[in-house]
């Protein structure tokens, strides 16, 4: 009976230990538009160890998570400013989880740095903008998301 609880037990490790890839996020910062905005990413809370299909480990960074429906002609480009700390930003497509592949990603400019990326020629969907560090003290601040995207669609219409 003991040997039986134990095969159960290394099956449920072995299982448990897979579920890194997972793993899924919520874009709980909400949809981004065109416009700057101010944001501290130490409000965020972690929703994934890893991104870009599991390859990069991010750790217990705060992950901050934008949606972005990209429509027809839409062209533009993303930006983030940091203020202490080593931002990783991703543009994640499919779900938003730790499988996700990243169809594009900055991580060159350091603590502080400044990272972009542009949206030119991304299939019509839906995507999210992933802002997170991997790690290092601190792991998180303030940071400036400027979003540039043209055409810009109708959110709202009233004949009011």
């Amino acid at each position: 009976m003991i040997k039986t609880s134990l095969a159960s037990l290394a099956v449920a490790a072995l299982l448990s230990a897979g579920s890194v890839q997972a793993q899924t996020c919520t874009p709980s910062a909400g949809a981004i538009g065109t416009g700057t905005v101010s944001i501290d990413t130490c409000n965020s809370t972690n929703q994934l160890l890893s991104v870009c299909n599991g390859l990069d480990s991010i750790g217990a960074s705060p992950d901050t998570v934008y949606s972005l429906v990209v429509g027809p002609g839409m062209v533009g480009s993303i930006s983030a400013a940091p203020t202490g700390y080593d931002l990783k930003l991703a543009l994640l497509s499919g779900s938003c989880s730790a499988a996700s592949t990243c169809i594009r990603d900055a991580d060159a400019g350091g603590v502080g740095g400044a990272e972009s990326f542009g949206l030119d020629g991304l299939a019509l969907g839906t995507y999210y903008v992933f802002l997170t560090s991997f790690g290092g003290t601190p792991n998180c601040g303030p940071t400036s998301i400027s979003a540039i995207i043209v055409p810009v669609t109708l959110q709202q219409f009233s004949v009011d």
